[in-house]
């Protein structure tokens, strides 16, 4: 069985975070999103959908070279409302009660394997609020940074980001590395996540309002069709999430780095994605387990008679476009 799925975004004119309103997937058209501190276009990417507002396959996405095999990508493109460094911006996963008493066996091994690819990762998975959070420069798939003015639509990235980066270290950062040179977009974006793994580098580059940033993240380990996640080898490790699912949304934060000492949680939030399962069956499992279903958006179950269909919330984006 394939669960029921809906992606929320944040709604336009509020805050980052939580993201309440349903968001097109696979659709080539960007949904326009604005919150307090990012203004710019939001698509998102799953492989085999089946959920609300499903708009295609996502051809014009997983057709692009280098995105075959992924299995979801979330993309966003557009301006921060006030300036930062590379080291006070990032990417990750956020929860909003703890998880611990729901890991799944091979959890020490799925750590290791995400300490493994992304070396700048920091994580608390034992918190009573959970997180896990990377330099969003320098854990994302692709990356664009561009101080030309926009106009580029395409559902996805194309890597650009070297030049920028090396015309806008600081001149007085005399820690910052050089950045090596690149021969294609592979060997340009294993440079520019290497580069970014220091954070005396990523302390080096100011973003500032007038820049438009592409980021796109995506992989092909997580299947939200399936709710399962495949780890390659050497860990050969699949992991049947559903099984192990207590009623939370998985959710996407691009978020401020808390002061040292501080929580990730609570921090401003630019823009945020929200996977929840909507399907009536797997809900009713979960309660018939003791469970309950903790929702971003609302509470569907005790608002049956106010759901909109998906005709009626197609309106109301293209309203906000």
């Amino acid at each position: 069985m394939t669960p029921k799925l809906r992606v929320l975004i944040p709604s336009n004119g509020g805050k980052g975070y939580p993201p309440k309103t349903p968001c097109p997937v696979n659709s080539p058209t960007p949904t326009k999103i604005e919150t307090d501190g990012f203004k710019g276009d939001i698509w998102v990417f799953v492989k085999g959908y089946n959920g609300e507002l499903n708009k295609g396959d996502g051809k014009e996405y997983f057709g692009v070279k280098g995105r075959e095999s992924m299995s979801y990508g979330i993309v966003v493109r557009g301006k921060y409302k006030n300036s930062f460094n590379a080291d006070q911006v990032v990417f990750g996963n956020v929860f909003e009660k703890s998880i611990k008493d729901n890991l799944p066996w091979g959890t020490s091994i799925a750590t290791k394997f995400m300490y493994f690819v992304d070396p700048t990762v920091e994580a608390d998975i034992y918190a009573d609020k959970p997180w896990a959070l990377s330099p969003a420069l320098a854990t994302m798939a692709h990356l664009s940074l561009t101080s030309e003015k926009g106009g580029n639509e395409k559902p996805y990235i194309d890597e650009d980001s070297s030049k920028w980066l090396e015309e806008n270290v600081e001149e007085d950062a005399r820690l910052a590395d050089d950045i090596p040179p690149f021969t294609d977009d592979k060997s340009q974006i294993s440079t520019r996540k290497k580069w970014l793994t220091k954070s005396s580098n990523r302390q080096a580059v100011e973003v500032d309002p007038d820049t438009e940033v592409g980021m796109e993240f995506s992989n092909g380990l997580l299947d939200f069709n399936t709710l399962s996640a495949q780890l390659p080898p050497p860990f050969s490790l699949q992991i049947p999430l559903l099984k192990y699912w207590d009623g939370q949304p998985v959710t996407y934060v691009c978020q401020a780095k808390p002061p040292k000492g501080e929580s990730p949680i609570g921090q401003q939030v630019y823009w945020s994605v929200a996977f929840e399962i909507v399907d009536e069956e797997v809900k009713a499992a979960l309660e018939k387990k003791g469970g309950r279903v903790l929702s971003h958006g609302e509470d569907q179950s005790d608002n049956e008679g106010d759901k909109k269909d998906d005709g009626e919330q197609e309106e109301e984006n293209d309203d906000v476009d």
